[in-house]
């Protein structure tokens, strides 16, 4: 059968991270950009449909009260105050006169005289075409207010330009109510042009001006963004250099097993990326893997060191580590799935390990994975008390374990990994 191990790269110094990576940060500011995006977009088009809107009835505001000026002066001299006391009733030719010229001279197209009993007096013009019908008009109120409105093209009518109806209040001398009232309808074929390039103006100057803000917000983002990522990079480099240094702690009590935190750290990596794992889960198997000892520091020293068999009471104590080495790292702000596979790396798949005696899947992946690497590095290792095997051996060891001591899928992809360098002509 063939059997695997690069023993090169199980020596290899493993390259933690101990925090989130680049491309996860990469893709929350692609997100942060296309939902600002987004909202900027729509924010500028509402705000800038709006302020349109604020634009054009300013303008049509100024333009009916040039249109009652006009219709006011043009009148004056031609249209008494007794035009509009009197009943309804066919209106003198002066009246008739006035009105004409002033349709003649300016583009109001229809125009129509109320008292202020809001009886018509009088009508000129012809109600202007693709519009709904003046005719039968309605009463107006006359209350001294000047007012317009824009009135558009009649559905299923040709298109035609929007036209501007004003109603303007005529005073008397005297007099503190309106005696009258002139309706006009104006035509706006002058005006409507340059309105509607102002409003596409205004919009489209708003819908800018929002994305430049947002451009310069996206540039502060994103500087803000590039800082946290090398402050967090010289957090990580700090993680990193204080749990190399707790391990090389560890290691020093016990020179026989010296970089045996580094080499199990290897081989997992290795095991965990042919078993598949993502990328978040061969980081988190890499860093349990380099910390899976790390309780070791509250062992006593002459029980890493003896030489021979372990009594009972102090296997007991021994295999207490990986509670003491939860317990260490239960206040570090690293991920609980490392913390638990730190906690659960002795555990066996039959459900006789320690500490809690889990079995098969409830045991956590990254805890079954380390448990693989630990084992072979542990067999291929001069201990105190016996003598290295030869990776051979070591490699077929574990395999007869698989189903009992270890997961069989992670077995199975650490003879895969094995497999590349050490060929075994025969197993057990």
């Amino acid at each position: 059968m063939v059997v695997p191990i690069d023993r090169a790269q199980i020596a290899a110094e493993p390259q933690l991270t101990g925090g989130g990576t680049p491309g996860s940060r990469a893709t929350l500011l692609r997100r942060f950009t296309f939902v600002t995006l987004g909202t900027s977009l729509v924010v500028g088009v509402l705000f800038g449909t709006i302020l349109a809107r604020v634009v054009e009835g300013f303008a049509l505001r100024q333009e009916a009260r040039a249109v009652a000026e006009r219709v006011l002066e043009t009148t004056a001299s031609g249209v008494a105050v007794q035009h509009f006391l009197a009943s309804p009733r066919p209106a003198p030719s002066q009246v008739r006169s006035v009105l004409q010229d002033l349709l003649d001279r300016t583009h109001i197209l229809h125009i129509t005289v109320w008292n202020a009993r809001g009886e018509m007096v009088h009508r000129a013009g012809a109600s202007p075409a693709g519009t709904a019908a003046i005719d039968p008009p309605a009463p107006r109120p006359v209350d001294g207010r000047l007012r317009w409105k824009l009135r558009r093209a009649a559905p299923g009518s040709a298109p035609s330009p929007p036209l501007l109806e004003v109603d303007i209040p005529v005073m008397a001398a005297g007099v503190a109510q309106p005696v009258g009232l002139y309706q006009v309808v104006v035509d706006l074929n002058d005006l409507a042009p340059a309105l509607g390039r102002l409003i596409v103006s205004v919009q489209l100057s708003v819908v800018l001006g929002v994305l430049i803000l947002y451009a310069v917000l996206f540039t502060i983002v994103r500087r803000a963004s590039h800082d946290l990522d090398r402050s967090e990079s010289a957090l990580r480099g700090a993680f990193v250099g204080i749990i190399r240094s707790l391990v090389n702690a560890l290691d020093a009590r016990d020179m026989a097993t010296a970089h045996h935190s580094s080499r199990v750290a290897a081989n997992a990596v290795a095991i965990a990326r042919a078993m598949g794992l993502s990328p978040a889960a061969l980081e988190e198997v890499q860093v349990a893997a380099f910390l899976h000892d790390i309780g070791k520091i509250g062992i006593p020293d002459e029980l890493l060191t003896k030489e021979g068999p372990l009594t009972v009471r102090e296997r007991q104590i021994i295999q207490r580590h990986t509670v003491y080495g939860y317990e260490i790292l239960d206040p570090v702000a690293i991920s609980p799935t490392i913390k638990m596979a730190v906690r659960h790396s002795h555990e066996r798949w039959d459900g006789r390990g320690y500490p809690q005696g889990l079995a098969g899947e409830a045991i956590p992946i990254a805890a079954r994975i380390v448990a693989v690497a630990d084992a072979f590095e542990a067999l291929t290792t001069d201990r105190p008390y016996r003598r290295a095997r030869p990776p051979a051996e070591a490699a077929a060891e574990i395999a007869r374990s698989a189903g009992s001591h270890f997961d069989p899928k992670v077995v199975e992809a650490a003879l895969r990994v094995w497999n590349q360098t050490i060929v075994i002509d025969k197993l057990g």
